[in-house]
């Protein structure tokens, strides 16, 4: 399964935007920085993306002047911006109105839009997101946007960490790589800049579409105090806690959230074994091999040695009683482990 690469024209400019799958339409609404190609290689990430994919059309777009979209371009990032971008893309499907995932920043867009052109949204999920970051003095915030116009690189490494606390050196590295190569740090300036001063707080009341909020507990980029300040203004919203720290959807044990999306859009909810004999990393690592990966491609994806992989997998197998890693993802997936 691979995604379909395209562009649609927001202001003039190309903004790009990846599609797998078939079904009802669900657009990820664009993060802070990102890039709809480098994500895609993440073993995680693709796996994330793809299980959704056998019931839905998904849809991942970059911001413009970000990722694959226009870089040669003046960016004035907006609420208006945000919300004409998403519309865009949405109207680029030809295929009615979106169910839309909106990770942190990204509420930006979903919140606007929803208010503005409810037709184009048939519902929403709001995922680490916030009515604003009132929980971070103004001075903090002005000195966020200029340490990432003035020293992106080392930025970048502060955002890895925050976004995947436990990430030894090596995924922090390879995450800020991510970061640099997705958005030049003038434009990544901006977008923080609008990220951190936007406040939602007369717009979600007027939010009429049914919502899902869901925030992880240890959140360290934005609290599960916001999280629940924003479902507390939404009329028609279910908030649902979930295990974890990690900022990003597809880190960490993604069977709650898998679990909370499908009883909201109207999905079979996924049988899981609350009871599963696996650890976390055990599970992670089962995940990787159901896709098809060898130990070295497993080590490199989850920044462990070679030696640390082949002695889950040998757990895994003890655990599950069985004596084939196919075997093993089989059983998996049928109990609801991965």
């Amino acid at each position: 399964m691979e995604p379909d690469v395209r562009f649609t024209e927001v202001d003039g400019s190309r903004v790009a935007y990846a599609t797998v799958g078939d079904g009802p339409l669900l657009v990820f609404g664009a993060t802070f920085v990102s890039h709809v190609e480098l994500e895609w290689r993440e073993p995680l990430a693709r796996a994330f993306y793809e299980q959704l994919a056998q019931t839905h059309r998904v849809v991942r777009y970059d911001r413009l002047g970000v990722g694959l979209s226009d870089r040669d371009v003046e960016v004035e990032p907006s609420a208006k911006l945000e919300a004409r971008t998403l519309a865009a893309v949405i109207e680029a499907q030809d295929a009615g109105p979106a169910s839309v995932f909106a990770t942190s920043c990204a509420s930006i867009a979903l919140a606007t839009l929803a208010v503005e052109r409810p037709e184009l949204v048939e519902r929403g999920v709001f995922f680490g997101g916030y009515v604003k970051r009132h929980d971070i003095p103004e001075a903090a915030r002005r000195s966020l946007v200029e340490f990432v116009r003035s020293n992106w690189a080392l930025a970048g490494r502060m955002f890895a960490g925050l976004k995947h606390p436990g990430a030894d050196r090596d995924a922090v590295d390879r995450f800020a790589r991510y970061l640099r190569a997705s958005a030049d740090p003038e434009v990544a300036a901006r977008y923080l800049e609008l990220d951190l001063f936007a406040d939602l707080t007369d717009l979600l009341p007027r939010v009429e579409i049914p919502a899902l909020v869901v925030h992880r507990r240890g959140d360290r980029v934005c609290s599960i105090a916001r999280g629940r300040e924003l479902a507390a203004l939404l009329p028609n919203a279910r908030f649902v806690p979930l295990s974890g720290e990690a900022h990003i959807s597809w880190l960490e044990d993604t069977r709650e959230l898998r679990r909370a999306l499908a009883g909201f859009l109207g999905e079979p909810v996924p049988e899981t074994a609350d009871d599963s004999p696996l650890s976390y990393r055990e599970t992670e690592v089962l995940r990787l091999v159901a896709e098809g990966l060898s130990n070295r491609e497993i080590a490199g994806s989850l920044v462990l040695s070679e030696h640390t992989v082949h002695r889950h997998v040998a757990n895994i197998l003890r655990k599950l009683g069985q004596s084939t890693r196919a075997a093993a993802a089989a059983q998996a997936a049928r109990a609801g482990i991965v």
